[in-house]
């Protein structure tokens, strides 16, 4: 089965025998080709600003390009309201508990790249992220909520009939298998998307649940 494939966020290359792909260590959220680059965790693109914690962030040209978006989410836990939090509650009454995160990998099985739009779109839907959103992901969700996952459950943003976390969540997951006692069939459990990567979610079934 075809995995996943690490992508740099910002010039497209996928990891191979000439090509080193590495999360940002800041959020472990964004995907960039190259070396390491110490950078801290406030910088502009001239400037380093010490902030008493440094970190190993990689792609020194692809990373530096993006870190004028990237900088506003990277690292950052919200303490207060985010604005996403509306979006939270599902049809049955469960609750994402998890981040809201942009999809900014390629996922060879499904095609799709940047965005979670198909591997030839993805430039065009970054491009307008950038230019036409700057940078405002609220923008991009109401524009392509797909462009988004859940991170307790791994699922995309537009699909809000519950959050099947399994037993990961504050409350008993509401999905039919952790309610008859049955943990989540293996195929299903891991499936490749692009919603999926990178996770680790629970398999369930979430003992809260049985009926």
């Amino acid at each position: 089965m075809p995995l996943a494939v690490p992508t740099c966020c910002v010039c497209n290359k996928v990891k191979g025998a000439d090509t080193e792909i590495k999360r940002c260590s800041g959020c472990a959220e964004r995907f960039y080709c190259g070396e390491y680059l110490l950078i801290s965790t406030f910088l502009t693109i001239t400037t380093l600003i010490s902030n008493h914690r440094t970190l190993q962030l990689p792609g020194k040209e692809c990373q530096a390009s993006d870190w004028k978006l990237h900088r506003r989410v990277c690292g950052v836990k919200p303490v207060g309201p985010t604005w996403y939090d509306k979006h939270r509650k599902c049809q049955d009454r469960s609750l994402h508990e998890g981040r809201l995160d942009l999809i900014t990998w390629a996922n060879e099985k499904e095609g799709t790249g940047w965005g979670n739009v198909s591997a030839d779109e993805s430039d065009d839907m970054r491009k307008k992220f950038e230019e036409e959103f700057g940078g405002d992901e609220e923008k991009l969700y109401d524009y392509w909520p797909q462009a988004f996952r859940w991170t307790c459950c791994g699922t995309s943003a537009d699909m809000d009939w519950g959050c099947d976390h399994h037993g990961s969540g504050s409350r008993p997951c509401t999905c039919d298998f952790c309610r008859g006692g049955e943990a989540l069939p293996i195929n299903i459990y891991k499936e490749d998307t692009a919603t999926r990567y990178g996770l680790k979610l629970q398999r369930g079934p979430d003992p809260r649940s049985r009926r």
